[in-house]
């Protein structure tokens, strides 16, 4: 844990923010997350990590939630999956970057939270836009190049075939059951071949 601790002072007029304690903080949560869990997440004990303070998370962070949001969006930033440029073998990358990340910051409950009332739209939204659409997205991109390369039908259902996916690991983990250690790969066969491909492990 760094001795430092942040400057606490309200911003000032042009004053930039610094990045090294977002990226600090960012990493603290994490490690929260991953061993606390989301419900037992402590701020005070977060900033101690990130060798800063309590008041300077508020500034940058308008609750736990939030700041949770923002790690597990971080973790997915810097830690992005090794693309090859065959779609299925990228689908299969995806969903074990998805899961890598999930698992990684413990992050379960923050699906369940954002589907309750007690969390804000804001909060809401930026776990929509940095963390549901982007991986939609790429996902969504691994399924349009099979198309392109005539991998799979054009007609494909390609939107049911993304939330199938990642779905099924939520409808797993939801019931306590063990996701299996190929999860991603099974998935990943079982929607290709519901869109109408072949086998690709075959």
């Amino acid at each position: 844990m760094s001795s430092a601790v942040a400057d606490d002072r309200p911003f000032a007029p042009g004053r930039p923010r610094d990045a090294s304690i977002d990226t600090a903080v960012l990493d603290a949560t994490l490690r929260h997350l991953a061993r606390d869990g989301f419900a037992r997440l402590s701020l005070s004990a977060i900033a101690a990590d990130a060798g800063t303070t309590r008041p300077a998370l508020y500034r940058r962070w308008k609750d736990k939630t939030a700041l949770a949001v923002d790690a597990v969006a971080h973790l997915a930033k810097v830690d992005p999956p090794v693309l090859s440029g065959e779609p299925f073998t990228d689908l299969v990358a995806e969903l074990t970057h998805f899961r890598h990340c999930i698992g990684e910051a413990a992050a379960l409950p923050l699906v369940g939270l954002m589907l309750g009332d007690g969390v804000s739209a804001q909060v809401r939204q930026q776990y929509v836009d940095e963390i549901v659409a982007p991986r939609r997205a790429r996902i969504r991109a691994c399924l349009e190049a099979a198309i392109e390369r005539g991998q799979l039908p054009a007609d494909a259902d390609l939107p049911i075939a993304a939330s199938f996916l990642t779905g099924s690991w939520y409808s797993l983990a939801l019931v306590g059951a063990e996701v299996p250690d190929d999860w991603a790969l099974r998935a990943a066969r079982l929607v290709w071949l519901a869109c109408g491909g072949d086998d690709p492990t075959a």
